[in-house]
């Protein structure tokens, strides 16, 4: 929470980002968190791909902060990328369940980030950087 704070401090004080072009969204703790976050974050990042107030060409940043982490994946293409190791990486949202159930909710994969920041780059342009202050900060460049 801190880290994402920082980062809105310094977009707003040192590069004079307007406040109303930052979305920021956090939870605390499990406790606070009030919303399924990783619906509603997936759902926050993909938004931006149809955001009117943002113009094709205009520069977008998303800066994840929190835990990520892997899976070993059986299906994975050998002739893919050196990045394609055989695993699948996720960032972890705020309300994860311990363990995968079918109610529980899941992480978000790096297949997944790929396919959003893909639509992203589709309708806004190739100007989008992407954060992550995270272990297991997965290879972007895949797909």
């Amino acid at each position: 929470v801190s880290d994402a704070k920082m980062v809105v401090e310094y977009l707003t004080s040192d590069l004079h980002v307007p406040g109303n072009h930052i979305q920021l969204l956090l939870s605390t703790s499990i406790e606070e968190c009030n919303r399924v976050s990783s619906c509603c974050d997936f759902a926050a990042i993909l938004g931006l791909s149809t955001n009117t107030d943002i113009q094709h060409g205009e520069n977008i940043l998303i800066y994840f902060a929190g835990h990520g982490t892997t899976y070993e994946c059986a299906d994975y293409y050998q002739k893919e990328t050196a990045a394609a190791l055989g695993t699948i990486e996720a960032l972890c949202p705020m309300d994860r369940g311990p363990k995968p159930t079918a109610t529980g909710i899941p992480d978000i994969s790096d297949r997944e980030i790929n396919t959003i920041l893909a639509e992203i780059a589709k309708k806004k342009g190739n100007h989008t950087t992407f954060i992550l202050d995270c272990c297991h900060s997965f290879s972007i460049t895949r797909g």
